[in-house]
């Protein structure tokens, strides 16, 4: 790693600016009363956004500022802004009326704890040292732990933080084991020296004994924050026992940390002597995982288990771009298709937005009516929107809400012309591009991602049963009890802002699409020409 200067200080300026933003809300907190820790995060990660516009590229001490960690950045920010309303609970006044020993706001431990998540999230899409790539993910667990026990302290809610905190630990140690095996097949901390010395020494007995471990240990450690399988076991559990906010960051915030791990991985050993085995497990990965997730999801009545099930199926899509850019086309084996990776962060964000969004709308949807009335006793305790039977007839009582979850929902399902369609559509495409025009030969590339691809499509098809069953309940089933919507305006805000967001990637996708395009092609810079991404206002160029 070379020397800390005042310029490695400049490219981090945003993420400078979440951690003294996170120190002046626990100090405020602790010593002077504040008690609007969200809003000052909410202004800290505009203020970010603001310092992050306009910056070039650039490289120092590790880190490196370029189309790709930019792309991570902008999506970091972006996706910690809607979830900061999220997760903000009451802090607007709502329609409805509140208990007296109901909470009100959150609290500055978790506006400040969640800002250092996204310091360290965005750390992690400008790592270009394993020291500074291992740190920053800490910098994702450590606050994930923090803010799941924070929410809920109730016996489900400590018991979803002590699941995801255990097995947090185990995929660090697994992943720094894999770091270790890098450092011993380069020599340096320094991704691009342990990328030209595996080159350099691909036929070495070294590299041919530690690289197969490495990677192996590296996409395990992947697959948990991915919630792929198979660590994928702990997600229906911990989402059913967290609050809507946190289940919401869950679904998205770790993920992106786990494409830039394997990202970086493809980027670093890649153009080994190797690369099947690489290509092969994620591929593998891939069709388990979407499989596995959408299976499960069929089966669940509760809506938080449904979407913990749905979020590990969207890791399986995700992975099979993944999965094509380390398999390369077959003229230069070795490189990386310029197609994978972009479609996969281009999917990445469609899916991001679609799911905050769906999240936001049950925290402001809030609690079901209880069964009482005025002289029945005592008023029972409110009770969550928990179950499918629990939106029933919602369109009839909380219109705007029942369309914005069903267009989520749609987007998700892959329905065109939402972005979700997209973003699938170019998934399959990035798959069918490897090895384009050779003959399907059993157990050939092509072969694999032809099927790969069939896998994805009929998945796609299974996920549309158990997404059109909850708009179904919205709209052509009688309302029960109905929903008090007493989750506050900051929830209902975040909800409208996603759906104008999808509204607008339905509209005019150019500019996500050229930007995942450009943030491909910066990771990968020695690239036959870049595959394109479909839209459906024509073919899209990649932005260069």
């Amino acid at each position: 790693m070379n020397a800390t200067s005042l310029d490695t200080f400049a490219l981090i300026a945003p993420e400078l600016v979440l951690v003294l933003a996170a120190l002046v809300i626990y100090l405020g907190g602790a010593f002077a009363g504040l008690r609007s820790g969200w809003l000052v995060a909410l202004a800290a990660i505009v203020t970010a956004m603001l310092v992050a516009q306009g910056r070039g590229t650039g490289v120092s001490a590790g880190v490196t500022l370029d189309g790709f960690s930019s792309f991570i950045r902008w999506t970091t920010l972006a996706s910690g802004l809607l979830l900061a309303l999220v997760m903000a609970g009451d802090l607007f006044v709502a329609a409805a009326s509140r208990g007296p020993g109901l909470r009100r706001g959150g609290t500055c431990e978790e506006a400040g704890t969640f800002l250092i998540l996204l310091a360290g999230l965005s750390l992690v899409g400008a790592a270009g040292d394993l020291v500074l790539l291992f740190a920053g993910l800490e910098l994702v667990s450590i606050p994930t732990y923090i803010l799941l026990g924070l929410k809920r302290t109730d016996a489900r809610g400590q018991e979803a933080s002590l699941k995801y905190f255990f097995l947090s630990l185990i995929a660090s140690a697994l992943f720094l084991y894999a770091v270790v095996c890098l450092y011993g097949l380069g020599g340096s901390t320094d991704l691009g020296a342990i990328a030209a010395r595996i080159r350099a020494e691909s036929t070495g007995r070294t590299v041919q004994a530690l690289l197969p471990l490495a990677i192996g240990l590296g996409v395990v450690g992947a697959a948990f924050r991915l919630a792929a399988v198979p660590m994928h076991f702990y997600a229906p559990d911990v989402y059913e026992g967290t609050s809507p906010g946190n289940a919401a960051l869950l679904s998205t915030l770790p993920k992106v940390a786990g494409i830039v791990v394997l990202a970086r991985i493809i980027s670093t050993v890649g153009s080994s002597a190797s690369p099947e085995l690489l290509w092969r497990v994620v591929a593998g990965l891939a069709a388990v995982t979407m499989t596995v997730g959408n299976v499960m999801a069929l089966w669940q009545t509760n809506l938080r288990r449904l979407l913990a099930c749905s979020s590990i199926a969207h890791s399986g899509y995700l992975l099979v771009g993944i999965a094509a850019a380390a398999a390369g086309p077959a003229a230069a084996p070795g490189l990386l298709s310029a197609g994978g990776l972009p479609a996969t962060l281009f999917y990445l964000a469609t899916y991001a937005v679609a799911t905050i969004g769906i999240f936001g709308a049950l925290a402001y949807l809030g609690h079901r009516w209880p069964e009482w009335t005025a002289g029945g006793g005592a008023r029972p305790p409110r009770h969550e929107i928990a179950d499918v039977d629990d939106l029933d007839g919602l369109s009839g009582t909380n219109p705007v809400a029942a369309f914005a979850m069903a267009v989520f929902l749609l987007s998700l399902a892959g329905i065109p012309p939402l972005p979700g369609f997209w973003g699938k559509l170019s998934l399959a495409v990035s798959a069918l591009d490897v090895d384009a025009g050779a003959a399907i030969v059993s157990g050939s590339r092509r072969a694999w991602f032809v099927g790969l691809a069939v896998v994805l499509v009929l998945n796609a098809a299974i996920a549309a049963a158990y997404y059109l069953r909850i708009i179904a309940a919205m709209y052509f089933k009688t309302t029960k009890r109905g929903v008090q919507a007493d989750g506050g305006l900051a929830a209902g805000v975040a909800m409208l802002a996603c759906l104008a967001l999808v509204g607008v990637l339905t509209l005019q996708p150019r500019a996500l699409v050229a930007a995942a395009s450009r943030a491909g092609e910066a990771l990968i810079p020695l690239t036959p020409p870049a595959t394109t991404l479909l839209a459906p206002d024509a073919t899209l160029a990649t932005g260069r």
